[in-house]
């Protein structure tokens, strides 16, 4: 049997007015995308330029069939 989780941060972006999540969240900056008037971006930003607002995670089973 495998175990493993798979987060998501859900992120605040302060000048954008955008709600979002983290695609790879990094020391200093992190890969961020979201939408904003019905167009997506994925943009690097640094971290203080958004606020980390919930977690979810999703917790998969796999049996092994051997």
């Amino acid at each position: 049997m495998q175990e493993y989780y798979d987060i998501i941060n859900v992120v605040y972006i302060h000048d954008e007015k955008a709600w979002g999540t983290v695609d790879k969240l990094g020391a200093f900056a992190s890969m961020v995308k979201y939408q904003k008037d019905g167009i997506d971006y994925e943009i690097l930003l640094e971290n203080d330029e958004f606020a980390i607002v919930d977690e979810i995670v999703f917790h998969h089973v796999e049996e092994d069939n051997g």
